[in-house]
């Protein structure tokens, strides 16, 4: 980071810097949400069984996002620092991020590809599918495309990751417009196959989830190349070692680990409420087919957050300014609060056109529009703990960040979950779930409470500094 950058993060006025540095971010983040839900209105054209074919597997397709995105940010990280202290090496530093972060993915891929069906079991897709398999009708087809879609998605995991890998590269190196056009095109570009191949009318429509497999793959593969293609260009990419890779591979750390594993939290969470919907019946499979998707999108803000947010607090934390840190929470934490409250209210206004716009099918429509009516109130607490969470990380504290996504997500969320099933009424699941997120609020509420600012005079130092760069730190 040079000096100009880091005097605008602890001199301005921080208000300023969290809104200049984070609205830049919001069209390719509304794209990246608004591709999901995208995907799940296109494959509710072609039936309900798709669509909950669909819900069964999107706590696995999370986890395979979510470690794509967390191998992303520990690269990110590695990258600041590296072209901060080391930038001679920076060429070779992010080849050997890119190898390493791709080997680790093919190992995952290949363990799931090999589970594919047990995990479908856990998730209880088989008791579904088990009503089909003697069906005559030819949607009983769409069991085995739930099969293949995942083992597509393993096959091509590891183009999904270069993807986030290089995208995080060059934002961690201040080329933010070119990492946005990337993510745009590639989204643009998977929206128009994904409409191609999804839509009933189309004379290329491939039914079931095959067209969504098809779509996945081929776009991913070819953004990752494109990527590739374009990081070269800009970094001049060269080739390390086998003992610079040995090195690297023996330096990895419990951090990484850490940071990983705080992103399978989300996966995890999705897979028992998933678990708990087929209970209930596969209605509500579908319908959270479209509320794990659009969650994200009521949660614009934060996940904007999430981007800006880690860099602004770490760069302060780093060098000392804790009063611009604890102003940093106050800005974002009121921000979160204001437009998580008038969304909700919108939302609660607006439920009924809403459900019955993004599914016609009735009774799926019905489940929206009362999780519409209470969930989004919860959403509040939700975007306190994603954007704390983000940010507890940049302060080098990752293991207080992977706690409090343990307590939101698993030890409040999922027993409200249980409690609002067991008590089932046409509301109270949904309301258990606002109920559950919104605890999160008073947590993180009262995790900031505990801390004290005041305390920390020293300037608090990364690690990772030698001895004679700790001496050169602010100078």
């Amino acid at each position: 980071m040079d000096q100009q950058l880091k005097n605008w993060f602890t001199q301005e006025k921080i208000s300023k810097v969290i809104w200049q540095s984070t609205l830049p971010m919001f069209g390719a983040i509304l794209a990246l949400l608004a591709y999901d839900l995208l995907e799940s209105s296109l494959l509710a054209l072609n039936g309900e069984q798709a669509l909950t074919a669909l819900g069964f597997t999107l706590p696995i397709t999370t986890a395979i996002t979510a470690i794509a995105i967390g191998l992303s940010i520990i690269t990110n990280n590695k990258v600041v620092k590296v072209a901060c202290l080391r930038s001679s090496y920076l060429a070779k530093s992010v080849v050997i991020s890119l190898l390493l972060s791709s080997v680790f993915i093919l190992l995952l891929a290949a363990i799931f590809y090999l589970a594919n069906e047990q995990l479908l079991s856990l998730l209880g897709s088989g008791s579904w599918s088990s009503g089909h398999v003697a069906n005559p009708n030819p949607e009983v087809n769409i069991v085995q495309s739930q099969i293949d879609y995942l083992d597509t998605r393993y096959l091509s995991w590891v183009f999904l990751g270069i993807i986030w890998q290089v995208n995080a590269i060059f934002r961690a190196l201040g080329n933010t417009k070119l990492a946005s056009r990337i993510m745009l095109a590639w989204l643009f570009v998977k929206s128009i196959v994904a409409i191609t191949l999804l839509t009933p009318e189309s004379t290329l429509h491939l039914s079931g989830l095959t067209g969504l497999a098809l779509g996945h793959s081929s776009v991913d593969s070819l953004f990752a190349l494109i990527s590739i293609f374009l990081l070269h260009k800009n970094l001049k990419l060269a080739w390390p070692s086998f003992n610079e890779l040995g090195q690297a591979l023996c330096a990895r750390k419990s951090t990484h680990f850490v940071i990983v594993m705080q992103q399978l939290i989300t996966p995890l969470s999705m897979a028992i409420l998933t678990v708990i919907a087929a209970k209930i019946s596969s209605s509500y499979v579908a319908a959270f087919a479209f509320i794990f998707r659009m969650e994200f999108i009521f949660l614009l803000l934060p996940m904007m957050l999430t981007t800006t947010m880690p860099c602004i607090v770490g760069t302060n934390y780093w060098l000392g300014h804790f009063k611009r840190v604890k102003s940093a929470y106050y800005v974002a934490f009121i921000a979160v609060v204001i437009a998580q409250l008038l969304l909700a209210i919108l939302l609660l206004i607006n439920n009924n056109i809403l459900s019955y716009f993004i599914c016609p099918a009735s009774d799926i429509a019905q489940l929206l529009s009362i999780y519409l009516t209470w969930v989004p109130f919860g959403y509040i607490g939700a975007g306190l703990a994603i954007v704390y969470q983000s940010c507890l990380n940049a302060e080098g504290k990752p293991l207080q960040a992977f706690f409090l996504g343990v307590i939101h997500r698993l030890v409040i969320l999922i027993p409200f979950a249980v409690a609002g099933a067991f008590f089932l009424t046409d509301a109270s699941l949904f309301q258990a779930l606002m109920l559950g997120h919104f605890s999160a609020a008073i947590y993180v509420i009262y995790l900031f409470r505990k801390r004290n600012f005041k305390s920390q005079v020293q300037v608090v130092v990364p690690v990772l500094l030698d001895s004679q760069q700790i001496n050169n730190l602010g100078k």
